[in-house]
């Protein structure tokens, strides 16, 4: 088996405050209406213990049958500046990667410049694997930007 090493960041300017930003990260209430499936899911386990230590999960079952499931550990957080995270995502009990996320919160005025970097081990997919999460991501970044500008989000494409 071949491990495709990779990394990607995605940068986006935020009208709004980085406290603003940061809150969308911290509640499992803020985060569900942003970091969700771009389609009807069963949700079997969603929880969300944000602290240095604590654990987040997002697992569902998918129309077509497939089980898709994020386990992260929160590694480091300074409020309104970072957050340091450490996830594995798994497809039906398959480990596909184990990726390292750091979140930048850096005020501009007014406004914050939201840097989400990821550094990722693909066990499974090798490059398509990457651009796939890199595509998937940048839509869960999309949609947090909509939520806090108060715009639509764009379709899942």
């Amino acid at each position: 088996m071949t491990v495709t090493n990779a990394s990607f960041t995605i940068e986006r300017v935020l009208n709004a405050s980085p406290a603003r930003v940061f809150a969308a990260y911290t509640t499992i209430e803020a985060k569900s209406q942003w970091f969700r499936a771009p389609a009807e899911i069963e949700t079997l386990d969603r929880h969300l213990d944000f602290r240095p230590g604590g654990e987040e999960r997002f697992r569902a079952r998918w129309p077509g049958g497939l089980e898709t499931d994020f386990q992260a550990t929160y590694h480091d957080i300074v409020e309104n500046e970072r957050i340091i995270l450490v996830y594995d995502l798994f497809h039906n009990r398959d480990k596909l990667s184990v990726s390292l996320l750091t979140l930048e919160f850096r005020a501009e005025g007014s406004k914050t410049r939201l840097l989400h970097t990821e550094q990722g081990s693909y066990l499974v997919g090798g490059a398509e694997a990457v651009q796939g999460r890199q595509h998937g991501t940048t839509w869960h970044i999309d949609n947090l930007v909509a939520l806090i500008e108060g715009h639509e989000p764009r379709a899942f494409s």
